[in-house]
């Protein structure tokens, strides 16, 4: 979709989206350009009904990302205020994974570092391949990250964990990962694009509305609060559903559902 910024997206008939990372001449670092790219992508395939999940992986073979890329940092983040810009749009891009309505797969090889850690972090579910790296040490650079950034990776990892994180700055592997609860699984690198292709096969073969739901739900209890009646309500509106109905009929009837997210 987009080559100038570095991000392409292609959509196959399964309704699932691939956006990838492309910029192998900085291991797939990311730019100003591809923040804003990124929140725009992510609102455009949010709004297509007829979409299922959304994959984000690195391409070229250059892993997932070695995080922002750090020699526009004197153009784009030296002082207080282009810093504050730079990160308003990085927390816009962040945002608009996070409401986007359908599911969202990181899937990660070889470097996960800082800023790609984070947009990581954002996606709904992450699984890495036994080569991966993780690691996010702006204490390296003299840096800091946002209070959105901040926020995702507590709601993710915890106080500890994250302090940990960010306090030492360590690179760790894929054990450490699923240990803290960053990656759901981890498979052989050999296996790796076979296990995302099937994990998003299998995410867009569920009813769309009750993804959907559930993923909205699940954000509306991590922002804490009182649920409301009207949310309250919401957890049951699948139950009028077309997909419900399809759903049931399937399972009496031993065959395979067919969802039309109606």
């Amino acid at each position: 979709m987009s080559q100038e910024t570095g991000l392409v997206v292609d959509i196959n008939d399964g309704g699932i989206a691939i956006i990838t990372i492309s910029q192998p001449e900085r291991k797939n670092a990311l730019t100003k350009p591809m923040w804003g790219e990124l929140a725009r992508i992510a609102d455009d395939l949010g709004g297509d009904s007829n979409l299922r999940c959304i994959v984000i992986r690195g391409g070229s073979g250059a892993g997932f990302g070695a995080g922002a890329d750090i020699h526009e940092f004197v153009r784009e983040r030296d002082g207080f205020e282009k810093a504050r810009d730079y990160g308003m749009l990085h927390a816009e891009a962040l945002q608009a994974l996070r409401v986007c309505q359908h599911p969202v797969i990181a899937a990660i090889d070889g470097p996960c570092i800082g800023a790609s850690f984070v947009l990581a972090a954002a996606c709904d579910l992450r699984i890495a391949a036994d080569n991966a790296k993780f690691a996010v040490p702006p204490m390296k650079l003299g840096a800091t990250l946002g209070y959105p950034e901040l926020q995702i990776m507590l709601d993710l990892l915890g106080e500890a964990t994250l302090f940990e994180i960010l306090l030492e700055g360590q690179v760790f592997d894929v054990a450490r990962a699923r240990e803290i609860g960053f990656i759901a699984r981890h498979v052989p690198l050999d296996a790796f694009d076979a296990e995302v292709t099937a994990t998003a096969t299998r995410i867009a073969g569920g009813a769309p509305i009750t993804q959907r739901l559930h993923k909205k739900m699940i954000n509306r209890l991590k922002e804490g609060g009182s649920i409301d009646a009207r949310e309250f309500d919401e957890g049951y509106r699948a139950f009028d559903s077309a997909d419900f109905k399809e759903g049931y009929t399937a399972f009496l009837e031993k065959r395979k559902a067919v969802f039309e997210g109606r």
